[in-house]
């Protein structure tokens, strides 16, 4: 059951939809007495315990299990009892009705976008092009559903990492790159499969990027058929809505297979990895703000060892590059130390507690030479820092 208390005003936006246009009622309990029949046992063993203090709130009408039991208690007649239980009934047929007609429809639209999959996989299998080996296409959408299911094994945190080796594996090469947006200019390397996936850098300006960015704009699939060696050879975005949301770029692909078999392919395993994808990218944006400890911008020790072994175990298998520096806080407590630390490093970095209260720093997209360049920061603001191999 739905309850707002006021000030709060009831936000329609949470309601079912049959309740949206169902006048809300209105309730003043004094004194043990209720002024309205719309009413459930949970209201009243919780209004009943305030004995005497006015308490005015709203509610919708929902089942009530105990409505006959406590109707006298609360000052409802039979007939009252009966009429809210049947409208309530009613309502509730109405909302199931509407949920079965929307599954039906998921349904339905999930059968067409399985049978244009199909299509569309097929015929990337028939347009075989000369040079390039029979047993290259001889995967079929089953099989490529089995390898993306894969994903559903490792965590939210995990799914940007390991969802570029899956493009690796799918799409025939050792190079391929996942940036994640992280503003309307600017793109931050995420997972990366080899040295020559990390050549754009850590950071890109994808509005810069002429006809690559230009291409992904308008929802189609980026093929560098000039081989600029500024640009990836194949590049796909995944929306948010008609926002990009996030990169997924290729290099090492032979150009015989620059062509649009290729293209298909990749549209139809961009489509089944597209939601596990943008779910993953939605959870790391608002990832920090929920898991502050408060007043602070440092990690709570459970998320930020989360976060720390996903991080080094996806460096040891080449998807990214990290560091982990412990600070050495002395006789500080931790709140004074990060807000010092704060403006020297990088909003792609994170601040957390392990092991107690010792208070540590990730450095993302950091081999060791530059995490070495991050510890002389840390010196010169009267911190020493050790920097750890794992997780204690």
């Amino acid at each position: 059951m739905n309850i707002w208390r006021l000030p709060r005003v009831p936000d329609n936006s949470v309601l079912p939809q049959t309740l949206q246009k169902t006048r809300m009622s209105h309730y003043t309990w004094k004194n043990g007495q209720c002024n309205s029949y719309f009413i459930t046992l949970d209201i009243f063993r919780k209004e009943v315990q305030n004995n005497g203090i006015e308490n005015e709130f709203y509610a919708c009408p929902v089942f009530s299990y105990g409505m006959r039991k406590y109707g006298r208690v609360i000052g409802l007649n039979q007939e009252e009892v009966q009429k809210t239980e049947k409208d309530t009934v009613q309502l509730k047929m109405e909302e199931m009705q509407l949920e079965i007609e929307r599954q039906k429809e998921l349904l339905d639209e999930n059968a067409k976008e399985i049978a244009e999959l199909k299509k569309l996989f097929k015929d990337s299998g028939r347009e075989q092009t000369s040079g390039v080996p029979h047993d290259y296409y001889k995967d079929s959408l089953e099989e490529v559903y089995e390898i993306v299911s894969g994903l559903e094994k490792y965590t939210t945190e995990e799914v940007l990492f390991y969802a570029a080796q899956i493009l690796s594996e799918l799409m025939g090469t050792k190079d391929v790159a996942i940036y994640t947006v992280a503003n309307r200019d600017y793109a931050r390397l995420c997972s990366a499969t080899s040295r020559e996936a990390r050549k754009l850098g850590n950071s890109i300006k994808y509005t810069a990027m002429g006809e690559l960015y230009d291409t992904l704009k308008n929802g189609r699939i980026y093929m560098n058929a000039s081989m600029a060696e500024e640009f990836p050879l194949m590049a796909s975005a995944v929306y948010d809505q008609e926002e990009i949301r996030v990169f997924l770029m290729f290099w090492g692909i032979p150009a015989e297979r620059m062509t649009q078999t290729e293209v298909k392919r990749l549209t139809v395993i961009e489509m089944l990895l597209q939601n596990a994808i943008l779910r993953a990218s939605r959870y790391m944006a608002n990832f920090r703000r929920q898991r502050y400890l408060e007043g602070t911008n440092v990690l709570n020790e459970e998320a930020f060892t989360i976060l720390v072994n996903a991080f080094l175990e996806a460096k040891e298998k080449g998807l990214t590059e990290c560091a982990l520096v412990e600070v050495d806080m002395a006789y500080e407590s931790y709140e004074d130390v990060s807000t010092n630390v704060a403006c020297n490093i990088r909003q792609t970095d994170y601040m957390g507690l392990m092991e107690g209260e010792k208070l540590y720093i990730l450095l993302a997209n950091t081999d060791m030479k530059n995490a070495e360049v991050v510890q002389e920061r840390l010196r010169k603001l009267g911190y020493e820092s050790t920097l750890k191999e794992d997780v204690a």
